[in-house]
């Protein structure tokens, strides 16, 4: 007999076992824990504390069984990030005269300077890019909505929230079902030359926005036939029957207090003067 298959729930990127330890924990802690996790790249710039970063979220994918595999399906767009960002600071990142120039290509001044800069920055939107990954990949729209509304967001923004990450998860199974098609036309994206998948990854743009254009009139449409009005919405004494069915465990009000101790080290290592760019191994060089 052989091993029954996890059953699996929908999330907004994908799948994941409806056993995973992420679902222990409140839909607001989760949510507290993305904004929370988020600060870090955005305050912290030191690039070997974002690589470390983003080495503890790869565990935490193993930890909450998301399939690792799902990072592969963007390994394009993090060239393609990595290419504009260098792009931009490298050609358009200005000269100054203690800039040691690593090469010219006419009157652009290639500097290691930019370049280094290019480097922290990209490292930042990896580590960043992973947190979001991992959020979309663990939550469902109701998780969104529930966190929110447990939150005391109003019921209408909680709404708007969930709509806009939902059509975040409806792009990414368009941008999948374009791919599927062009290998049903026998395009083998695999045998194309490097330079190849980056244009055919940036034409995919077109009908990606195509879609999200006509599903957002599609939704719009649907909401007026059924005469909801975000105007004549009424949040006082509503009853929110979903959130009634989660309540907050040990294990979140842990999570909560390791996470207030963990944005307060953030913001204090920020006002110390610790843990600065200009101490990294880069500068160093």
């Amino acid at each position: 007999m052989g091993e029954m298959p996890a059953r699996m729930r929908r999330s907004l990127l994908g799948y994941m076992p409806v056993d995973s330890p992420i679902y222990r924990l409140h839909p607001a802690t989760r949510l507290l824990f993305l904004l929370v996790v988020s600060a870090y790249p955005m305050l912290i710039r030191m690039p070997e504390l974002n690589v470390l970063g983003s080495i503890f979220m790869l565990i935490l994918y193993k930890v909450a069984r998301v399939d690792l595999t799902i990072i592969k399906n963007y390994k394009m767009a993090f060239v393609n990030l990595f290419f504009v960002i260098a792009i931009a600071y490298t050609f358009f990142g200005g000269y100054r005269p203690e800039y040691r120039v690593l090469a010219e290509l006419g009157p652009v001044k290639i500097c290691w300077e930019n370049l280094r800069w290019a480097i922290v920055v990209y490292i930042q939107l990896i580590f960043a890019i992973l947190i979001m990954i991992f959020f979309l990949s663990t939550t469902r729209e109701r998780d969104v909505v529930v966190g929110l509304r447990a939150l005391k967001v109003p019921f209408v923004l909680s709404y708007m929230a969930g709509l806009a990450l939902r059509s975040i998860g409806l792009s990414i199974i368009d941008f999948n079902t374009i791919r599927e098609a062009e290998k049903a036309r026998a395009l083998d994206l695999d045998a194309l030359p490097f330079s190849e998948k980056v244009k055919k990854f940036g034409m995919y743009i077109v009908p990606l926005v195509a879609l999200a254009i006509r599903r957002s009139d599609e939704v719009s449409n649907a909401l007026d036939s059924r005469g909801f009005s975000f105007s004549g919405l009424k949040t006082a004494g509503r009853t929110d029957y979903i959130l009634s069915k989660y309540r907050l465990t040990v294990l979140d009000y842990l999570v909560l207090v390791l996470m207030a101790l963990f944005f307060a080290g953030i913001v204090a290592s920020q006002l110390m003067g610790w843990f600065r760019v200009e101490d990294s191994l880069l500068y160093r060089l």
